[in-house]
């Protein structure tokens, strides 16, 4: 029989936003939000605090949108390098009472406690609390249980600044009442897929035919069901192993026309391939995600039989996934492309797709998009594995 573990997860409360807070005293008292650079058009609100909470100001959203909703929020521009320094700062607090520390972003750490009773790991859970708050004057909210998935729904539970333990006599009061997306991996439109077959809460993912889960959502349906009956035995989240790898571009002025687009999507292209190269990786399975002036997002996926690096290959795979699902309703305010399902070049059995020819001039297209919009930014997001594969609902 296996002995017992107990887990810790913090979660640091608005953690961007806190973190400006601290470094800027003027802040409090006022609703603000943090956001990419009005300039460059990155203007997505990443983060807010409390009082722009309360005013109606969500996540995701456009500055622009989010000053409609709350006039008289104040923007504050996203300084990433700041925030993880002060992440250096909280990790070193985890270390103290173990060696065993995973982290999930900047904000949320899991800490693995071992064989302790729930007694002693909600003292040091209130210790890791009452530190990040005195010491580094921020508010942090931690669950505990016996599972990586229940301690992180704990985190989340009572906030802000809050320890709730989850255990074998409790988990169905306080888990299973939750809505289903309040469950790691449940996004919007899981959720709209359980809702639509009756499955509303989490205990109803717990409780219903694992196979039915899995006819409804595919292979991630069966790991819905053991997170939500607290199995984490297949859930790693292992920092160091690359599941995915994207770049966006969100240029000065909308994308018009397929000329824009296939230009665009060739310079994504190769920063994808190049750093699939840098990591020995070839995809199996590229997506495109595309965003128009109206922030409505769609994302498609196309999978490969062999893996590959090829610039040529998931440029015209991308730009036929484009010409097929994207009608033009409304200009592109950004698009991005992700390669996943990565295997390692030295592991691989099959010969890989070679090198194609490309389906139109694009030298011609760079230079025409260039011209009209200079030198384009490519931003860059690298996924570790589980987190891409689970958390995002990208249609068929």
């Amino acid at each position: 029989m296996m002995e017992q573990r107990i887990i810790i997860h913090c979660d640091a409360d608005n953690y961007f936003a806190a973190v400006e807070e601290k470094y800027n005293p003027s802040l409090r008292g006022i609703p603000f939000a943090v956001c990419g650079d009005l300039e460059m058009r990155h203007s997505i609100v990443m983060t807010k605090n409390s009082l722009a909470k309360k005013a109606g100001v969500i996540t995701g959203i456009s500055y622009a949108q989010a000053k409609q909703i709350c006039p008289e929020l104040v923007y504050v521009k996203a300084d990433i390098g700041k925030y993880y320094a002060q992440t250096d700062l909280l990790r070193k607090i985890f270390f103290k009472y173990s060696d065993d520390v995973f982290h999930y972003g900047p904000d949320e750490s899991w800490i693995d406690l071992g064989n302790v009773p729930y007694h002693e790991a909600a003292q040091i859970a209130d210790l890791i609390r009452i530190e990040i708050m005195y010491s580094h004057g921020l508010s942090a909210s931690l669950g505990v249980s016996d599972n990586l998935i229940f301690a992180k729904i704990g985190s989340d539970f009572q906030k802000p600044n809050t320890v709730t333990v989850i255990t074998k006599d409790n988990y169905k009061d306080i888990v299973w009442t939750l809505p289903a997306d309040k469950l790691i991996f449940v996004g919007a439109e899981r959720k709209k897929t359980l809702h639509c077959h009756g499955i509303s809460t989490i205990g109803d993912i717990a409780n219903a035919d694992p196979f039915y889960l899995c006819k409804i959502l595919g292979k991630v349906g069966y790991d819905l069901w053991r997170y939500a009956n607290g199995n984490d035995r297949y859930f790693k989240p292992n920092t160091d192993q690359i599941g995915s790898v994207g770049n966006t571009i969100t240029p000065p002025d909308d994308l018009k026309n397929n000329g824009d687009v296939s230009a665009t999507l060739y310079l994504l292209a190769s920063a994808v391939c190049a750093r699939l190269k840098k990591h020995g990786l070839k995809s199996r399975c590229i997506s495109i995600t595309m965003r128009d002036n109206a922030f409505n997002k769609v994302t498609r996926q196309c999978s490969f039989k062999m893996a590959t690096d090829s610039v040529n290959y998931v440029f015209n795979k991308t730009y036929e996934l484009f010409k097929r699902h994207y009608k033009w309703h409304r200009p592109l305010r950004s698009i991005g492309v992700c390669a996943s399902s990565l295997d390692n070049m030295a592991q691989l059995t099959i010969a890989p797709i070679n090198d194609c020819e490309l389906c139109i001039d694009i030298d011609a297209r760079i230079k025409r998009l260039t011209n009209r919009l200079g030198p384009l930014k490519v931003e860059q997001s690298t996924m570790t594995k589980d987190w891409w594969e689970c958390a995002v609902d990208i249609p068929s």
